[in-house]
């Protein structure tokens, strides 16, 4: 049996995982668990949802951390030399030298069934010499104090890693206090994963703590999200001014052939103008044409009639076709 089929077996559990609240253990940082195996049966699994999937660098599925008997594969990196089996019980386990980034459900898996999970939480404590405190004012801003422990009155240097590569001079991380101290902006999706103290020069690990994206986000790639969704929203009001601007010209277009129409067809003069409303010289002028229109037969000697709105200019205007009659209105 595969290990999907063991996990799909965990997620159809009428009682563990559908309904009954999970066992919640909290410990400190340094310390230990003994996990025990409720369910029955020759071959037990143990599954793992971790709480911080980017701190602990594995995906933040089900996933598969011990089997007993043992099998032949490799057991998780992220439990490795720290997870045994214990002898107090059929299928217990005891992980010792806990971090922040064991934090999460653990599942014991049997034929028959699944016991109710545990829910392990890792907070404060004292690992390698070290500890880290947290302090977060707003969204934006977190602070993390590092310290040995137990305190020492000598002073001391420190230096911090992000995913176990050193944190250097980051704009939206400012370091203080021979590096005890660094404030943050939590809120940035490059600020999300693990964070590790060193004390600077020494051979031994470090603590690490776990920043986790903000309430509300999906996870590291929401800024791309939310960068998207205004990206549609500004491409939604360039499409809708577009739309209602070329509407607008095509309604003035036909507006503009129906009255030149009506003015053919019926030769009416177009509305007067009063001596305040004259064009003066320079404005331009408005005249109908006294061409014939497309599709119109051309007669010989035809009457054309005009009305012409024209400021008084140093030119005369051209002509009119050979053989034409035009009486014209000057205003």
């Amino acid at each position: 049996m595969g290990s999907a089929v063991w996990v799909l077996l965990a997620l159809l559990a009428p009682g563990p995982l559908r309904g009954s609240p999970p066992q919640l253990e909290v410990r400190g940082a340094g310390g230990q668990i003994l996990l025990p195996c409720g369910a029955s049966g020759s071959r037990l699994r143990w599954v793992w949802s971790p709480r911080y999937p980017k701190c602990a660098g594995v995906p933040g599925d089900l996933l598969e951390i011990a089997r007993l008997p043992p099998g032949p594969e490799p057991p998780l990196a992220q439990f490795r030399g720290r997870l045994d089996p214990h002898p107090s019980a059929l299928g217990s386990l005891l992980l010792r030298d806990l971090g922040m980034s064991d934090s999460g459900t653990f599942l014991c898996l049997g034929e028959s069934g699944a016991q109710p999970p545990i829910r392990l939480e890792v907070t404060g404590g004292c690992r390698n010499n070290l500890t880290v405190s947290s302090n977060q004012t707003s969204p934006s801003a977190l602070t993390l104090r590092c310290q040995r422990c137990p305190p020492l009155a000598a002073p001391a240097s420190f230096r911090w890693f992000l995913d176990s590569r050193p944190l250097g001079n980051r704009r939206w991380a400012t370091k203080r206090e021979q590096g005890a101290t660094v404030r943050l902006d939590p809120s940035r999706r490059a600020a999300v994963g693990r964070w590790e103290c060193r004390l600077l020069h020494a051979s031994s690990g470090g603590f690490e703590f776990c920043v986790a994206p903000p309430l509300g986000a999906t996870g590291p790639g929401s800024e791309w999200g939310i960068w998207v969704a205004v990206l549609a929203a500004v491409l939604v009001l360039i499409g809708a001014g577009l739309g209602a601007w070329r509407l607008w010209r095509r309604r003035r277009g036909r507006n503009r052939r129906n009255r030149n129409k009506r003015e053919n067809e019926t030769g009416a003069a177009g509305p007067s103008l009063s001596p305040l409303e004259e064009p003066r010289l320079g404005a331009k002028s408005t005249e109908r044409r006294l061409v014939p229109q497309r599709g119109e037969s051309k007669v010989p000697g035809t009457l054309l009639y005009a009305e012409v709105q024209h400021p008084l200019v140093a030119f005369a205007p051209p002509p009119p076709p050979h053989g034409a009659t035009v009486y014209a209105t000057i205003f």
